[in-house]
C-alpha cells in the first residue's frame, strides 16, 4: 500500500434523486454455523480487520445514475450471524463463492495445486478445465481477515452476473491461511479503486467500467440473516430501487493520511446514543462490506458504551459485553444525515443468556481518529459507491 503525507478534506456532496429500472437480479448467501466459543470469535473478527489493514499502521448526477444500457443486480447470501456477504461469480466456466468486499482491490480463488487445510473443502480453479485460460505467473500477496493469501496470476474470462469480461487477470491462490477454512466463501472480489491493486490490474467494477459495461457505479442491500423474507443485493451499473427509499445522500471519499489511498474513506460528523450527541470532532471512517464489526479507537469506544444502559468492559478480552434485550439505539451521523443503527444489530453473539459481545470493537487501525465502518451499520442503510466521483452514498434501507 502506498504512503502519502496527511491532507484533510471536508466535503460533502448534496444530496441527489436517483432514478432506476426494473432489474434483472442475481443473488448473496448464508453459510452454516460454526462451533466458536462466542469471546474467540469477537477477537478473531477483531484481529481480523486489524490484519486486513495492518499497513496502514505504517504511517449532472442524475444522468449517471439512470440505467445504463446493462445494469445488474446479484442476489447475495449472507454468513451465519451475518459476518459476510458473497455472491457468485464464474472464471473459466467454473463457479465461485465469493466476499464482495469494498476493503480491498484484488480478486482471487484457490488453485487446484493448493493444498492449504482451507483450499481443500472449497472450490478451486482448474486450468485444465478452461479452453480461455492462459497463465500470467506474476506473484501476488494479500492479508484478509486474520489470514492471508499468495499465489501467482491467471488470465480468463470472468462472468459475474450477466457480464462478462474477456481475459481478465485474476489471483491463483497456493496458499491460503487455515483461518477460513469454516468459513463457505471461496475467495475475495476487491472493491476498493485500483490504486491498492497487487496484480498489476483493474478491479472487476473498474475494467467493467473502461469497457463501457457499467455506469460507474456499484451499491449494495446487506440483509438481515434473521429475516428471512429479505434478500441482499449487489448492484453493478446503477441501483436497485426496491430496496431503499427517499434520497441518496453522498459523501466525498477523503485520504486523511496516504496510507489509505484507494480505500472507501469519508467523515464521521458524530456518533449520537439514544438521541445524545457525544460530540466527536474530526472523525473519518473507511466503509468496508467485508468487515464484521464496527471498530473505533479505545477511547471513543468507551465513549459510546459509557452511554450504553449495562454495557461493561472486558478486561481480558478488551471486548465490551452489553444487555441482550438492550433498546439502545446507536446512530452515525454522515454529511449531515443521522443514520440508526437497530439494537439487534450492536451484539455479536450471546455471551449467556442475559448479555451479548458489542459489534463496536475498541480497537486503533490507523490512528485516533479513523474509524472501520463494517456489516452493523451498512445492513441499515443502502449504499452506493460513486467511482467517478469518488462519493459513498447512503440512503435508508426497506
Amino acid at each position: 500500500m502506498k504512503t502519502m503525507k496527511l491532507v484533510f478534506f471536508f466535503i460533502i456532496l448534496p444530496a441527489v434523486i436517483i432514478n432506476a429500472e426494473p432489474l434483472f437480479s442475481i443473488k448473496l448467501s448464508k453459510s452454516p454455523s460454526t462451533n466458536i466459543d462466542v469471546y474467540d470469535y469477537a477477537k478473531y473478527t477483531k484481529k481480523a480487520a486489524l490484519n486486513k489493514y495492518s499497513k496502514l499502521n505504517s504511517k449532472n448526477r442524475r444522468s449517471l445514475y439512470r440505467r445504463a444500457s446493462k445494469q445488474d443486480t446479484i442476489i447475495l447470501k449472507v454468513e451465519q450471524n451475518d459476518i459476510g456477504y458473497y455472491g457468485k461469480l464464474n472464471i473459466g466456466n467454473q463457479d465461485f463463492n465469493m466476499i464482495l468486499d469494498t476493503g480491498s482491490s484484488n480478486l482471487f480463488v484457490p488453485n487446484k495445486d493448493c493444498i492449504s487445510i482451507t483450499c481443500t473443502n472449497h472450490n478451486k480453479f482448474d486450468s485444465a478445465k478452461s479452453k480461455t485460460f492462459k497463465i500470467a505467473g506474476n506473484p501476488w500477496s494479500i492479508k484478509f481477515g486474520i489470514g492471508s493469501a499468495s499465489g501467482i496470476t491467471g488470465i480468463d474470462d470472468i462472468k459475474i452476473g450477466d457480464f462478462v469480461l474477456k481475459q481478465q487477470i485474476f489471483g491463483l491462490a497456493n496458499e491460503i491461511s487455515d483461518d477460513n477454512a469454516n468459513f463457505v466463501p471461496d475467495g475475495i472480489i476487491g472493491l476498493a479503486f485500483d490504486d491498492l491493486n497487487t496484480m498489476n490490474t483493474s478491479t472487476l467494477t473498474s475494467a467493467l467500467v473502461k469497457k463501457n459495461e457499467i455506469k460507474p457505479i456499484f451499491s449494495f442491500h446487506l440483509s438481515h440473516s434473521s429475516d428471512f423474507d429479505d434478500q441482499g443485493t449487489f448492484t453493478l451499473g446503477g441501483v436497485d430501487e426496491s430496496k431503499f427509499t427517499g434520497k441518496i445522500n453522498f459523501n466525498k471519499v477523503i485520504y486523511p493520511t496516504s496510507a489509505t489511498f484507494g480505500l472507501w474513506q469519508i467523515n464521521i460528523d458524530d456518533a449520537i446514543v439514544d438521541n445524545q450527541p457525544i460530540s466527536f470532532i474530526g472523525r473519518n471512517a473507511i466503509i468496508d462490506t467485508g468487515t464484521s464489526n464496527i471498530l473505533m479507537p479505545e477511547n471513543d469506544a468507551a465513549s459510546v458504551h459509557n452511554l450504553i444502559p449495562g454495557a461493561k468492559y472486558v478486561t481480558d478480552s478488551k471486548l465490551y459485553i452489553i444487555p441482550s434485550n438492550s433498546t439502545t439505539i446507536i446512530s452515525f451521523k454522515i454529511g449531515g444525515i443521522v443514520y440508526p443503527i437497530q439494537s439487534k444489530d450492536l451484539c455479536i453473539s450471546p455471551v449467556d443468556s442475559f448479555h451479548c459481545i458489542s459489534t463496536i470493537l475498541p480497537i486503533e487501525i490507523l490512528d485516533a481518529n479513523t474509524w472501520l465502518i463494517g456489516v452493523p451499520f451498512l445492513k441499515n442503510v443502502y449504499s452506493v459507491y460513486d467511482m467517478k466521483n469518488k462519493s459513498v452514498g447512503f440512503a435508508t434501507s426497506l
